[in-house]
């Protein structure tokens, strides 16, 4: 009979229990967010990252719980060098996003723009030629040719702004080309050493795709003043053996009494070397010429390579020493010609290089006996009908023709022609010089 009770009354506990969990309410369903754009911003090809921030309960003692909801959206500040992660919270969302869409639709405006072609001057080199002559090379490495008419050189020493040149003044190229070179002969001597700095300047009118390039400076070093002594000319006398003219072409006078030591070559071989004594003070950029005669007779015939080499006997006396060996090949051309006859001449001259910073130039010269008869002299240039003139007078007759540019290698093929104007019989001397 208890144990029926029992069992009785556990049932209904059980039963007790089961209707209590039932009864208890479903645990609340998360809040939804809406998202704050639309389907056409989404759809503009920017779509925002968003993502939802709960912050907890505020903490004891608040009986309500208040929930913050941000939306953030992540730039693209993960990777490196990129715009760094903005937050946009609530109404603010809107107006950052216009300015967003703004920004980027002027850089796709921008990068859909096309380049307009510039030139772009770079400073290369600056060099010393003959110790003391300033040059500058420029190159045009941009997209567009360079006028020369908009640009300027200025020249600074230690520091210090010396000169300025217009470049049109320094080159007779109107344009400087993309990827072209124009190396510029600047009138300005150096002495001693010294800081050089060269600088580009363009004019307003004028843009260049990189301005960054036009100064370039270095620390040159120019030859001292003092005199320069050079081998001017040579020449023949009367008898056809050799003289030699010296110049001095230095900033001060070089002394009377002075030592030089002399050497001479002909056909490559050495046939003289001696010292000489200067008899004259030779003055400083002086156009009278110091003519020097080998204490004993060097006669020129035919077809002969002349070389003469000079050296003073201190350093202090010579500030340059380049300048000082000439060589000149020498053609000499016999003649005997009857009354109203004509005699012709061939020869050939090596062409001179085109980047020689002054041509060549041929020197001829007739001579005869019987100064009143008189004689015409004609000159050639066989292969392209250039050089041709006529000169008429009596002994002796001179003239120079600068030898046209071309390989330095190549020759070019001359014919002069000496004709008696009279009717008495002519004997004499043709006489050809040239480098």
């Amino acid at each position: 009979m208890v144990k029926g009770a029992v069992l009785s009354f556990t049932f209904l506990l059980f039963l007790a229990g089961c209707s209590t969990r039932m009864s208890l309410p479903p645990p609340p369903s998360p809040a939804m967010v809406e998202p704050s754009f639309d389907l056409e911003e989404y759809l503009s090809g920017i779509p925002p990252e968003r993502e939802v921030v709960e912050e907890g309960q505020k903490g004891e003692g608040q009986s309500e719980r208040e929930e913050k909801q941000e939306l953030t959206v992540k730039g693209l500040a993960e990777e490196p060098g990129q715009i760094g992660t903005e937050v946009w919270r609530g109404e603010e969302e809107p107006e950052r996003r216009a300015n967003h869409l703004l920004s980027m639709h002027r850089f796709s405006t921008e990068a859909s723009e096309p380049r307009i072609p510039l030139p772009d001057l770079t400073l290369k080199e600056i060099f010393l030629k003959q110790k003391r002559r300033l040059f500058a090379t420029l190159t045009n490495t941009g997209d567009a040719p360079f006028p020369m008419e908009y640009g300027g050189l200025s020249l600074y020493l230690d520091g210090r702004l010396e000169r300025r040149y217009a470049l049109k003044s320094l080159t007779d190229h109107p344009h400087l080309h993309p990827n072209e070179s124009l190396t510029l002969p600047i009138p300005f001597s150096l002495y001693g050493r010294k800081e050089v700095e060269v600088r580009l300047e363009t004019s307003a009118e004028q843009r260049e795709s990189n301005p960054e390039n036009n100064v370039l400076k270095k620390i040159l070093e120019g030859a001292p003043k003092g005199p320069d002594l050079v081998v001017q000319d040579l020449d023949l006398t009367e008898d056809l053996e050799l003289m030699i003219y010296l110049a001095n072409l230095g900033e001060t006078d070089l002394r009377k009494g002075g030592t030089l030591r002399v050497r001479i070559y002909l056909n490559e071989r050495k046939i003289s070397d001696f010292e000489h004594f200067l008899a004259d003070e030779l003055k400083a950029q002086s156009k009278t010429p110091y003519v020097l005669m080998p204490p004993y007779r060097i006669s020129i015939r035919g077809i002969a390579r002349a070389k003469v080499s000079i050296s003073p006997k201190s350093r202090m006396e010579d500030v340059r020493t380049e300048n000082n060996v000439l060589e000149r090949r020498f053609i000499i051309f016999p003649f005997q010609i009857g009354g109203r006859e004509r005699e012709q001449f061939s020869f050939f001259i090596p062409r001179s290089s085109s980047k020689e910073e002054e041509p060549a130039r041929i020197k001829m010269e007739v001579r005869w006996e019987g100064a009143a008869t008189p004689l015409k002299f004609s000159l050639e240039h066989l292969e392209d009908g250039g050089g041709h003139f006529d000169l008429s007078g009596r002994s002796p007759m001179k003239v120079e023709w600068p030898l046209p540019p071309g390989p330095v290698q190549g020759e070019s093929r001359w014919r002069a022609s000496l004709t008696n104007l009279d009717e008495r019989r002519v004997e004499g001397h043709l006489i050809i010089q040239h480098p």
